[in-house]
C-alpha cells in the first residue's frame, strides 16, 4: 500500500488534517442556513427523538472506534498491508468513525434550527479525532525505519 513510512505518514496527515477543518465548515454551513430561521423539523418531538437516536448510535460509533484503535489481533488480518498500511488503515479507520459525529450535529443542527447540537458533536469529534492521532503517533513508534542496515 505504502512504500514507506514517509509517505504514509505524510497521506495520514493530509487525511487528519481534512478530517480536523471539517467539522468547523460543518459548523459555518449550518449557521448560515440556520440563522435566525427555525429549523427544517415542523415537530420539535421529531428533533428529540433524532437526538436521542444519534446519540446512541455516536455512544456505539465511539465504542467501536475504540475497539478498532485497541486490537491488535483484527488488524493482522490484513497482513497483506504490511505494518505501515496496517497502521494506515487503522488510523484512518478511526479519523472516518470520528468524523461521522460532526454529521451527526449538522443534521440535528438543520432540523432544529439549534447551532448547540452541532457545536456538541463537533466536539465530540474533535475529541475523538485527536485520540486517534495520538493513537496514531503510538503505532507509529512501534514500526521499523526503512533505513537499510549498514553493518561495517
Amino acid at each position: 500500500m505504502f512504500p514507506n513510512k514517509a509517505k504514509m505518514i505524510r497521506s495520514a496527515n493530509s487525511l487528519w488534517l481534512i478530517l480536523a477543518v471539517a467539522p468547523a465548515l460543518y459548523l459555518v454551513i449550518a449557521a448560515l442556513v440556520t440563522l435566525g430561521k427555525p429549523g427544517f423539523a415542523r415537530d420539535q418531538t421529531l428533533v428529540l427523538w433524532v437526538f436521542f437516536l444519534l446519540v446512541i448510535v455516536s455512544v456505539a460509533q465511539l465504542g467501536l472506534t475504540v475497539f478498532f484503535q485497541t486490537r491488535k489481533t483484527l488488524m493482522q488480518t490484513t497482513a497483506v498491508y504490511g505494518p505501515v498500511g496496517r497502521t494506515y488503515l487503522t488510523m484512518a479507520t478511526g479519523s472516518i468513525l470520528s468524523e461521522a459525529h460532526a454529521i451527526y450535529g449538522l443534521v440535528l443542527t438543520l432540523l432544529s434550527g439549534s447551532i448547540f447540537y452541532g457545536v456538541g458533536f463537533s466536539l465530540v469529534a474533535w475529541a475523538s479525532l485527536f485520540w486517534v492521532r495520538g493513537r496514531f503517533k503510538q503505532n507509529l513508534g512501534k514500526l521499523p525505519d526503512n533505513k537499510p542496515n549498514s553493518t561495517s
